[in-house]
């Protein structure tokens, strides 16, 4: 195998890449579970006699096992590498100044966000669905909670993007 041919099968990724794209593939995920937390925590509230009320009732052990075996997979991504918050290259984009702007971009965004979806959803959940005052309440912290987290995490993503 000629060197060239190397190159194309196997492309030569710095430790600081590969960890970028870990630091990724780590928010991804983390907006999958945050969506599906939420989202299960919003039906458990809604419905407290429906069918996702009566999964975590009896098989809530299943929630963190998954998070662990999602930890494991995205760790195996970084084949037989360490995430050490204290490496150069961990610290490099930990503290990498656009980074740092995306983030604080993201985080604006999102109280704008969760401030303007407050009267939708006291709307949505105090008009439409008639549920007790404090399970209102509930849903709503809930809905915003997960809005907020999603949002943030969706475009810390997008405006980070490579």
């Amino acid at each position: 195998m000629t060197s060239t041919e190397r190159l194309v099968k196997e492309p030569s990724e710095s430790p600081a890449e590969s960890l970028v794209r870990f630091s990724r593939r780590s928010l991804v995920s983390t907006l999958v579970v945050v969506l599906a937390l939420g989202a299960a925590a919003l039906g458990m509230t809604l419905w407290p006699d429906g069918a996702v009320s009566r999964f975590m009732a009896r098989a809530s052990w299943v929630v963190p096992i998954a998070i662990v075996i999602l930890a494991a997979a995205l760790r195996s991504t970084l084949r037989g590498r360490r995430w050490d918050p204290s490496s150069r290259e961990a610290k490099a984009i930990l503290q990498d100044e656009l980074r740092q702007a995306s983030l604080n971009r993201a985080s604006r965004a999102v109280l704008a966000v969760v401030l303007i979806a407050q009267l939708p959803l006291a709307l949505l959940l105090g008009a439409l669905v008639e549920l007790p005052a404090l399970r209102t309440a509930l849903a709503m912290s809930e809905a915003s909670i997960t809005l907020g987290m999603c949002t943030l995490i969706s475009l810390f993503l997008f405006f980070d993007r490579e």
